[in-house]
């Protein structure tokens, strides 16, 4: 069942994961992923769900920039040894006051995902399919669904 367990107000992160935009690297250029209203949906070009993860900030907590860069760094390291595909993203407020790189994997199970995510700290992942864009607490009970739209002005 998908939709919220806790409700956003609980703590606003939650409502900062639902407001960010993702910048995507695809093959075709670049993409900006973001929240929409339940149901509505773009067309989806992958074949299996598409998880983004970062290791920036563990727990929420600000790192310095040289250990967000060595973080970011081991993730993509990890992802190559366990023989994952992935783009590149960027996390970012909507005013783009804040941003932070992670990865846009691609055929990797959610369970798979939560565990990298554990392993570097973070609270969530996106899981990005052709029905929703859910948020999901890595170790906690959240599970928020939503529409999303992708920006093709950007595209190449």
């Amino acid at each position: 069942m998908f939709g919220s367990v806790r409700t956003m107000a609980d703590d606003p992160m939650w409502d900062a994961f639902a407001a960010a935009v993702v910048t995507l690297s695809l093959p075709t250029g670049s993409a900006v992923l973001r929240t929409a209203e339940p149901g509505f949906v773009d067309d989806f070009g992958f074949d299996a769900p598409v998880h983004i993860i970062t290791a920036f900030n563990p727990a929420g907590i600000e790192a310095d920039a040289q250990e967000n860069d060595a973080r970011h760094h081991a993730l993509c390291v990890l992802l190559e040894q366990r023989k994952f595909w992935w783009h590149g993203s960027i996390g970012s407020a909507p005013d783009g006051s804040f941003a932070e790189p992670g990865c846009a994997v691609l055929a990797m199970g959610t369970e798979d995902a939560l565990e990298v995510a554990r392993e570097f700290g973070q609270r969530a992942i996106y899981v990005w399919t052709e029905d929703f864009l859910r948020i999901v607490g890595v170790d906690e009970p959240i599970d928020l669904a939503y529409g999303w739209e992708l920006d093709e002005r950007l595209m190449a």
